[in-house]
C-alpha cells in the first residue's frame, strides 16, 4: 500500500490578544475612565439641576438683597458709631403731615422733629401744628435721663418738669387728681432710653425647608412702574407656600416671649391659613424686583371671648437700577372691623345708624422710600394714607419722613422750669387763663363767632 503523504498544515501566527497583563491594564483603565465620565456627567447633572433649582435661585436672589440691606447697616453704623442693637441711640427723624378729609373744612398740619442721643441719655422732640398753612401751636419735649420737661411757648413762659417713673403716683398726689379725679389701677412709668438687645433672627427661621414649599411659575411678568417714567422689569416668578401651623408656632412663641399683657390677658395671634407669596425676579442677575401677596393674608388677634380678623394684601417693589434697595416702594391694603380700636357705638350714632352690617376700617398706604447712596439718610415720601370708615367718611394723610444720623447737640429748653405736679391753686388758675385765652384767639382767627 502506498504511503499517504504527510499533509503539511501551515501555521497560522497567533495574534496578541489583551487578555496578557499588559491587555488587562488597558481594560481596567478603560473602566475606570468609563464609569469616571458616567460620574462626571451625573455630578454635572445634579449639580446643575441643585444650582438652577427653584429653591436655590430664589435663596441666592434673597441672599443678594441680604448683603445690600447690611451694606446699608454697615453705611449708619459707621455714621452713628453704634453698633447692632444700638442703632437708634443717635438718630434724627423729620416728619411733615397733612391731614384732609370728608367733612373737614381745613387741613391739618403736624410737623415734628426728633432727636435722640442715648449716649448721653438725651433726646428732644419739636411738634408743631397748623391748620391750612397756618401756625396753630408748637409742643416741646425734652428728656433727661429720668426727667421729663414740657414746653407750650404759645401758652406759657415757664417749662414743666417731672419723673418718667409711676406718673400715676405723682398725678395723684397733685391739684389735678382733686380736680380731675385720681388714677386708679394704673402704674403709668415711661423709659425713654430702654437697653437695645440684638435679636438673632436666624433661630427662628429653623426647619422653614420643611414649612416653606418653593416652585417655579412657567408665566413670566412684565412689571411696570408709572412712578418712574413707565420703567420696565421682564421677572420670572416663584411662589412661596408657607405653613399655617409653622407661623402659628413662631406666633405663640411671640406672645410668650412678650410676656405683658398679652399674657395676662390670654392674647393669641395666628394665621386664618397658609401664607402665599409671590416673588418676580429678574433672572439674569438674580435680583428680586417684587415681593406680593398672592391671596390676602388673614391674621387674628384677641383672646377667645373677642377675636378680630385684620385681612392685608398689596406689595413691595424694589426699584433700584443697580442695587435693589436705593428704591423700594409699598402698596398696602388693610380691612379691619371698627371695633377693634375700642370705639363706643354712642359715638357713631351720629354718623347714622348702623345698616345691619359690622362696621369696617380700610387703610390704603402707598409709600416711598429713597436711599442716599452716598450716606446712610433715608428719606420717605408718604404718597397716600388713606383711612375709610364706614358711617364716617374718609381720611388722607400725606407727607414724608426723614431719618439721618443725629450731627448735633441736644440742648435743653431755655427760661424757668418749674415741676408740673408741685404746682399751687394759684399756680394753676393762671395756667387757666392763659389756656382760654389762647382758644379764643384761635376761635376768632378761625372767624367762628365772626
Amino acid at each position: 500500500m502506498e504511503r499517504m503523504e504527510e499533509i503539511q498544515i501551515p501555521e497560522i501566527e497567533e495574534k496578541k490578544h489583551w487578555g496578557g497583563p499588559d491587555g488587562r491594564k488597558w481594560k481596567i483603565a478603560a473602566g475606570l475612565l468609563a464609569v469616571g465620565m458616567v460620574v462626571f456627567a451625573c455630578s454635572v447633572f445634579a449639580f446643575t439641576k441643585w444650582y438652577f433649582s427653584a429653591e436655590r435661585v430664589l435663596l441666592r436672589a434673597f441672599g443678594n438683597l441680604t448683603e445690600e440691606v447690611l451694606e446699608r447697616r454697615e453705611l449708619w453704623e459707621a455714621a452713628t458709631g453704634n453698633g447692632p442693637g444700638e442703632e437708634w441711640n443717635r438718630a434724627k427723624f423729620t416728619t411733615v403731615f397733612n391731614l384732609s378729609g370728608d367733612g373737614l373744612p381745613l387741613t391739618l398740619g403736624v410737623d415734628t422733629t426728633l432727636e435722640r442721643d442715648a449716649d448721653v441719655r438725651k433726646m428732644k422732640s419739636r411738634t408743631k401744628f397748623s391748620v391750612s398753612n397756618t401756625k396753630l401751636a408748637e409742643l416741646e419735649v425734652y428728656g433727661e435721663d429720668k426727667t421729663l420737661v414740657l414746653t407750650l411757648p404759645d401758652f406759657f413762659e415757664e417749662n414743666f418738669a417731672f419723673d418718667t417713673e409711676r406718673i400715676d403716683e405723682q398725678y395723684n398726689g397733685s391739684l389735678f387728681a382733686r380736680i380731675f379725679g385720681t388714677l386708679k389701677g394704673y402704674e403709668i412709668s415711661v423709659d425713654l432710653f430702654p437697653k437695645g438687645n440684638p435679636v438673632s433672627w436666624m433661630r427662628y427661621f429653623e426647619g422653614w425647608q420643611e414649612n416653606v414649599r418653593i416652585e417655579k411659575l412657567e408665566k413670566s411678568v412684565d412689571i411696570s412702574v408709572p412712578e418712574k417714567d413707565n420703567r420696565q422689569y421682564r421677572c420670572g416668578q416663584y411662589r412661596l407656600t408657607i405653613a399655617a401651623d409653622w407661623i402659628n408656632t413662631l406666633f405663640t412663641d411671640g406672645v410668650e416671649a412678650a410676656g405683658g399683657f398679652w399674657a395676662k390677658d390670654g392674647m393669641t395671634a395666628g394665621v386664618a391659613q397658609d401664607i402665599i407669596i409671590n416673588v418676580a425676579m429678574e433672572e439674569e442677575n438674580d435680583r428680586i424686583v417684587r415681593i406680593s401677596f398672592e391671596e390676602p393674608l388673614v391674621i387674628f388677634v384677641g383672646s377667645e371671648e373677642g377675636r378680630i380678623e385684620v385681612k392685608t394684601s398689596g406689595e413691595v417693589c424694589f426699584l433700584g437700577e443697580g442695587r435693589s434697595v436705593d428704591d423700594i416702594l409699598v402698596s398696602m391694603q388693610t380691612e379691619l372691623p371698627l371695633t377693634a380700636i375700642g370705639i363706643d357705638e354712642r359715638l357713631l350714632a351720629v354718623f347714622g345708624n348702623k345698616s345691619g352690617t359690622e362696621d369696617n376700617i380700610i387703610i390704603e398706604l402707598r409709600a416711598e422710600s429713597l436711599y442716599n447712596e452716598a450716606d446712610a439718610c433715608v428719606t420717605s415720601d408718604l404718597h397716600k394714607l388713606t383711612v375709610s370708615v364706614d358711617r364716617v367718611g374718609s381720611f388722607k394723610l400725606t407727607g414724608k419722613i426723614k431719618l439721618e444720623p443725629l450731627e448735633e447737640a441736644i440742648e435743653a429748653p431755655a427760661g424757668e422750669t418749674i415741676r408740673l405736679f408741685e404746682i399751687s391753686e394759684e399756680e394753676y388758675g393762671n395756667m387757666r387763663e392763659q389756656v382760654m385765652k389762647k382758644i379764643w384767639r384761635w376761635l376768632k382767627a378761625l372767624s367762628i363767632f365772626g
